[in-house]
């Protein structure tokens, strides 16, 4: 059996990164294992186990040690993914991939998808770690227009509104898609998390989110320019930070 190993910092990016192409490798006979570096915010592990189950993982685990790392909402603590070593990062990632022997990893791509320092770290992680791993790697990326495209959409619902962090910005360099995933299912692992995230109507959405979030803005995308495709470039081994194109 073919297996594929997904590394992710937080429960919940599963879904916004490779909800996807997770639930297609499934359907082809693909053993879909997840490692989770921290256990999120507000009990965001508790939704996890039903998440795996609507996107085709077929087991999860912890990524290093329980409560090695924290997910302390961006800010770059001495716990956090951010702050921690990248060595050690990447160890944690080489060590998982020599118990589960992928043929293929999974995680977010250079940018983190979002800008996220934990995930930009984990991104960082599995290049070094592909010093010492042989297999192929992917990291989820947004296009540079299908953000313009879900931006555009939240102007139509909500003229002047802002929605996200600001560094989503997607990219314009060439992607790899896997595509034909079920959307109903994908929208229903982001509900586990957020009450409606993924089935209220957008505009409904807008009035009662912050704004600042950037899974709103993701929901937009994913609304405007479909929820059954992940699209992805091409990770390489790396010794240092590698630059987001």
């Amino acid at each position: 059996m073919r297996t594929a190993l997904v590394v992710h910092a937080h429960p919940d990016d599963e879904v916004f990164a490779t909800g996807a192409a997770t639930s297609v490798l499934n359907e082809q006979g693909w053993h879909v294992v997840l490692r989770v570096a921290t256990a999120g915010m507000h009990g965001a592990l508790d939704h996890l186990s039903a998440s795996c189950s609507l996107l085709g993982i077929n087991e999860w685990d912890w990524l290093g040690a329980v409560d090695q790392w924290i997910d302390d909402g961006g800010r770059s603590g001495p716990r956090s993914l951010a702050a921690a070593s990248p060595d050690d990062l990447a160890e944690a990632i080489a060590v998982a991939a020599a118990v589960i022997e992928p043929e293929l990893i999974l995680t977010v791509g250079s940018d983190g998808l979002t800008g996220h320092p934990d995930h930009i770290a984990i991104s960082q992680g599995v290049q070094r770690a592909l010093q010492h791993v042989d297999c192929r790697a992917l990291g989820a990326r947004v296009r540079a227009q299908d953000v313009r495209a879900g931006e555009q959409l939240i102007q139509q619902l909500a003229p002047g509104q802002q929605v996200g962090s600001g560094h989503v910005k997607g990219c314009d360099a060439p992607l790899e898609e896997i595509g034909g995933a079920s959307e109903q299912r994908r929208r229903q692992a982001l509900d586990e998390y957020y009450d409606g995230l993924g089935s209220k109507p957008l505009e409904e959405l807008l009035g009662v989110h912050r704004a600042s979030s950037d899974g709103l803005l993701l929901r937009a995308v994913f609304d405007a320019t479909g929820w059954q495709q992940d699209r992805f470039e091409e990770l390489t081994a790396s010794s240092g930070a590698p630059s987001s194109r």
